[in-house]
């Protein structure tokens, strides 16, 4: 009962960026890099929906 009440009053703008944000997290960690990584790789990416591949070859050529 409460969570709902609580998300009736949250803004759907702000629920979306939330789960956005969250998704993009997960699906740099399916890949299998570290934390510093993802954080790099979203804060590099964060104005795009996803992470982009030159990206991704970037923390790759980094890390291996």
């Amino acid at each position: 009962k409460h969570v709902l009440k609580c998300l009736d009053n949250c803004p759907v703008e702000v629920i979306c960026c939330f789960f956005n944000r969250s998704w993009h997290f997960i699906d740099i960690y399916c890949r299998g890099f570290t934390r510093k990584a993802v954080e790099w790789a979203i804060c590099k990416q964060k104005s795009h929906c996803t992470v982009s591949q030159s990206a991704i070859m970037s923390i790759e050529a980094v890390l291996y």
